[in-house]
């Protein structure tokens, strides 16, 4: 097992965010735009609330994505043709690009205990599948998507870490080969919030599957760190109990945008989430103290990198 938390915690906490782009609650849906005033500002109480506590925000460089499921239904009906066209409509080009919301990138910049980190270019892929960015495309294309979001968070100014969720958890091995080459430090790939919680216990949900589940690990013929999700809003608290008892990270897992088009995300954040997470936390200070190494993907990326 890697070396991945310091000699002296039995366990780990970090809490990650994904889908954050600068749409407001004026757009479809607000994903982090409106600031103090939408859900960044729940985000924010909840770090004010615990001091110790950082979190990762997984940040889409030109989110494109309207609708999550298909809206173009006599299309999506039609096998193999459903394939090679976007079944929904998407933002124009650039709408929502870092490089033209410096407000936005400054606010990211400067929020206390938190990095940010990349969520793909577009978010959006043609079929079924639409948030799944990564799926069927040439080793060649990934490097093109990668290089181009990578320079879209150069030219806007973000302090990014080199770290990835891919939209939809969803990481082929040709992509994980290009991020490699780009050297990237750390991939979060697996999500399981079903699976029991025992010390072996490995990934079965999505993303990448028979990683460990509570602990980071190497992928790409160790030439990165993996770092999964094993708990969120509908998580019970035993669960985190189990994970942190085994010695392992709990990984907590939330979405930037909490209702879309009629889709409610369970882990979205808003009030009855960020208060559930208040309660949860504080079970935990009380109970495991100073045990416990309250930190973030990259600093856990860092620490095996320096350490193994």
């Amino acid at each position: 097992m890697l070396n991945w938390k310091p000699q002296n915690k039995k366990a780990a906490i970090c809490f990650t965010i994904d889908d954050i782009h600068p749409a407001k609650s004026s757009d479809a849906y607000e994903a982090g735009g409106d600031l103090e005033k939408g859900a960044l500002g729940l985000v924010m109480e909840l770090l004010n609330r615990h001091p110790k506590l950082k979190v990762t925000l997984f940040t889409t460089a030109n989110w494109r994505e309207i609708s999550g499921t298909p809206t173009r239904k006599l299309l999506a009906s039609i096998p193999f043709l459903r394939d090679k066209f976007y079944l929904a409509k998407r933002w124009p080009i650039d709408k929502m690009n870092l490089e033209n919301h410096p407000e936005f990138v400054t606010f990211l910049n400067t929020m206390e205990r938190a990095e940010i980190a990349y969520h793909g270019l577009y978010h959006v892929h043609k079929g079924m599948k639409i948030p799944v960015e990564f799926q069927n495309q040439t080793k060649e294309e990934f490097q093109e998507i990668v290089t181009e979001m990578v320079r879209i968070f150069d030219s806007a100014g973000v302090n990014v870490v080199k770290g990835i969720c891919p939209p939809g958890w969803n990481a082929p091995p040709q992509l994980l080969e290009v991020l490699k080459e780009q050297n990237f430090n750390f991939v979060a790939s697996a999500r399981d919030i079903f699976t029991p919680i025992t010390s072996d216990a490995t990934n079965a949900m999505s993303g990448l599957m028979d990683v460990p589940l509570l602990y980071p690990s190497k992928v790409a013929n160790g030439g990165i760190t993996h770092i999964p999700s094993n708990f969120q809003a509908t998580s019970r608290i035993e669960r985190a109990r189990a994970i942190l008892d085994n010695g392992g990270l709990l990984s907590i897992k939330a979405h930037m945008v909490k209702t879309a088009f009629g889709i409610v995300a369970l882990d979205g954040v808003d009030d009855i989430y960020i208060n559930y997470l208040d309660a949860l936390l504080t079970v935990i200070e009380n109970e495991y103290g100073d045990d416990i190494w309250w930190t973030s993907m990259g600093e856990i990326s860092n620490h095996i990198a320096q350490y193994n």
